[in-house]
């Protein structure tokens, strides 16, 4: 079959490589066309590493943010009041066991006499009885010229199996169940502080306790007044942690002292002026008081005695509150807060409680 140039027109034979015309190449192997360019693979990995880059910095940015969430402050919170106030009672069994044990017999000793007269102890031994600790009473004489009649109480089985040494306790263990004072925190001493009130539970409950028919009556009857207890908590080391009264009353009274200095520096003869809306007599202090610790503070209707030392001060009462302003030192002013039955107190110190005082009866 004829094949015909391009440029021309003329035909040619079929394996001619030119024109015989117009000397035009024709029959010539096609060229090649270029290969496709690398573009797309080349996307491909470039997509690949802004994707990478972007995890990573993603990674970065996440893991700055958890750094910064680890490095800051503990909020104040109920789950975290209550963390340390768990904490600390799990760490110090002398605290756990003033709230869970009872150590106003001899509960070691096989027997316990009790006069017939003492009502109260042999009120309390009865309740033990009928949660089978011991058994059931003895009356006997004491004998001799003045013969008295006494009850003994003899430890049973279960009694011996319940105590812990000395001390008769309820539980092995106990847990934060409700919370407060997170809402109240202060700086004291540069540090953020509170004092929290905890309800707590049982944990590993004691069997005879929960067998009890007395239960109720026999937690109310806990040295702390039932399974409520108040403590100081501090932020250190960016945590909420259980802190010692006695560190907190000496920071609140640095505080205090503080605060005095800086009223005077902005008007002089402020604290006389505030002292003339007081007035001196008596007051429903007037007497010894007990701290946690131990120590003893006296009041008197013008003075506050403490470790023997006496400082004059003003008293004046509002209700059950008493606002005590001393004349030496710091000149501080504090507050104090009793019970309806005048035999409990609250010390507080700049709107911060820092102590629970126990009237002292002669």
């Amino acid at each position: 079959m004829a094949q015909f140039c391009k440029q021309c027109g003329t035909a040619h034979a079929p394996d001619a490589r030119f024109c015989d015309e117009c000397g035009k190449a024709v029959n010539a192997a096609p060229v090649p066309s270029p290969a496709p360019a690398a573009t797309p693979a080349l996307s491909g990995v470039k997509r690949r590493q802004v994707v990478i880059a972007g995890g990573v910095l993603a990674a970065v940015i996440v893991a700055g943010g958890a750094l910064a969430w680890l490095l800051a402050p503990e909020a104040a919170s109920a789950s975290s009041f209550g963390r340390a106030i768990d904490a600390h009672l799990a760490a110090d069994e002398a605290a756990r066991d003033k709230l869970l044990c009872f150590t106003n017999l001899p509960y070691q000793k096989e027997e316990i006499r009790v006069a017939s007269y003492d009502s109260s102890t042999r009120q309390w031994l009865d309740i033990l009885v009928r949660g089978g600790l011991y058994n059931a009473p003895v009356e006997q004489s004491s004998g001799g010229w003045l013969a008295q009649s006494q009850f003994v109480y003899a430890l049973a089985a279960p009694g011996k199996a319940a105590l812990r040494g000395d001390k008769l306790c309820v539980a092995k263990g106990v847990k934060v169940a409700k919370v407060s004072g997170y809402e109240q925190v202060r700086e004291m001493g540069g540090r953020p502080t509170a004092m929290a009130t905890a309800t707590l539970a049982l944990s590993d409950e004691a069997a005879w306790l929960v067998k009890s028919p007395d239960r109720a009556q026999i937690l109310q009857r806990l040295p702390g007044g039932g399974l409520e207890v108040q403590l100081p908590l501090a932020l250190v080391d960016k945590q909420w942690q259980v802190t010692d009264r006695a560190q907190l009353h000496q920071a609140a009274m640095a505080m205090a002292g503080a605060m005095r200095n800086a009223s005077g520096a902005q008007e002089a003869g402020m604290l006389d002026k505030l002292k003339s809306l007081f007035r001196f007599g008596g007051h429903p202090l007037v007497g010894k008081w007990k701290g946690s610790t131990g120590k003893i503070l006296e009041f008197t209707k013008d003075s506050i005695i403490e470790n023997g030392n006496a400082s004059t001060a003003t008293f004046a009462t509002e209700g059950n509150v008493v606002t005590i302003v001393s004349e030496e030192g710091s000149g501080m002013a504090m507050q104090i807060s009793l019970s309806n039955s005048n035999n409990v107190a609250t010390l507080t110190v700049g709107g911060m409680p820092v102590a629970v005082l126990q009237r002292v009866r002669d």
